[in-house]
């Protein structure tokens, strides 16, 4: 088998395993609020407690993994379905998602009276933007020097993907945060009143904690969101494609070194301007849509970014001599961002929090935007300096991108 061959069916496998994963990122939803006094106190002798209200919402597709909701396998789950199952849904969820007494006071201690446990059950079916999701809620009553801690364990085995995005509003404090089930520890939701002063009232955490929590926290999702979302990494690719960005001394045979090396060096300058100019249009729209100074169903958005990556490969098969690719990737960045906005709107951020987690979201799309880069570049240096490149590679994978494209944009317009 050539080089050559090699590299087409390499990009083959690489384009359908894309297609076969290209979907909105597996998410769940937590809203917790604490109800009542921010700092109860004792009565009677009775340690002073707290009450919670939780409610989760869990994709349907995504709860078919644990629970065969869908009985008879038509792709249609209906409500008769959904009711035979719940006592088992109820059962799984008490046990992958529920509250975890904390290393602290041993059992029969004041501090440790309440027990803190949810109990589930449904409270409806709500619609996002990639289907039908499940809601539940379950209310809690916890000692208020207690740490109220959430272990969560969906989905751990099926979808390494899976994320929790947690907000809500705790004795005075917005919270928001995210939670895989891979993370060997709980999740802290709130510390108690151990660490309160003498006088038996809590003492608040800062606001510079949680802003900087908020940012951490999605600064991953960020990253996350970008280096899980296929039709993103394909846009991508097919702004790359052409350019032959030599960096280890590799140079086209064809050509002389000299000319060679400034080739490479506008492939350098046209990636810089083309990243650029993708970067500043998602950000536009990711910031317009988060605080709702501009609205996009995503009815149209998502059919318009795969649309976006079918143009840009048709145009690396057939280029027009006056369409810039910065230009053109400015313009896609614009409806790429509100793909992105679409996980903060749905995260329901707290207002307080909200430009906080715009901010490390939008850095830490930009690191994945990097990292999927700089990782292309890395693939790529064995073979941009073989005379074959530009007909094997860049216009074969961008043929292969055409009806990948084509392929996720019927899925999206017909669901």
């Amino acid at each position: 088998m050539t080089p050559a061959l090699r590299a087409l069916l390499f990009t083959g496998c690489m384009a359908g395993a894309a297609s076969a994963l290209a979907h909105k990122g597996s998410d769940a939803y937590l809203d917790v609020r604490h109800v009542g006094d921010a700092a109860p106190a004792a009565v009677a002798g009775v340690p002073a407690q707290r009450d919670y209200r939780f409610s989760l919402a869990v994709a349907i597709k995504d709860l078919d993994l644990l629970v065969p909701i869908d009985a008879n396998a038509d792709a249609r789950v209906t409500w008769g379905e959904i009711k035979a199952v719940m006592p088992m849904l109820l059962e799984v969820l008490d046990e992958a998602a529920n509250t975890e007494p904390p290393p602290g006071p041993p059992a029969g201690s004041q501090a440790a009276t309440a027990t803190c446990r949810l109990d589930w059950r449904f409270d409806g079916i709500e619609r996002r933007s990639d289907g039908a999701y499940l809601r539940l809620e379950a209310q809690a009553r916890c000692a208020a020097a207690q740490v109220l801690a959430f272990r969560y364990r969906l989905f751990r085995d099926q979808d390494a993907t899976h994320r929790l995005l947690v907000t809500g509003r705790i004795a005075g404090k917005d919270l928001l945060t995210t939670a895989s089930p891979q993370q060997p520890s709980s999740l802290i939701l709130d510390r108690g009143a151990s660490a309160a002063p003498d006088d038996g009232t809590r003492a608040p955490a800062t606001r510079s904690s949680s802003r900087w929590s908020a940012l951490r926290d999605y600064f991953g999702l960020g990253v996350h969101h970008l280096l899980e979302g296929y039709d993103h990494l394909a846009f991508l690719l097919a702004l790359v494609l052409p350019l032959r960005l030599g960096v280890f001394g590799r140079v086209p045979r064809a050509l002389p070194r000299a000319a060679a090396h400034d080739d490479a060096g506008a492939a350098w300058w046209a990636l810089l301007r083309t990243v650029t100019a993708f970067t500043i249009g998602h950000s536009v729209t990711l910031m317009l849509a988060t605080f709702g100074w501009m609205q996009a169903s995503p009815r149209w958005v998502e059919p318009a970014i795969a649309m976006s990556i079918a143009v840009t490969a048709l145009l690396n098969l057939r280029p027009v001599r006056w369409i810039r690719t910065d230009v053109l990737a400015l313009l896609f960045g614009l409806v790429h961002g509100y793909g992105f906005a679409g996980l903060l709107l749905e995260a329901a951020a707290p207002t307080g929090l909200l430009r906080w987690a715009l901010a490390g979201f939008n850095v830490g799309v930009e690191a994945g935007q990097l990292i999927a880069v700089s990782g292309w570049v890395l693939l790529s240096q064995p073979l941009v300096g073989r005379p074959w490149y530009p007909s094997v590679v860049a216009r074969g994978a961008s043929a292969l991108l055409v009806p990948l494209a084509a392929w996720w944009f019927w899925q999206r317009v017909s669901r």
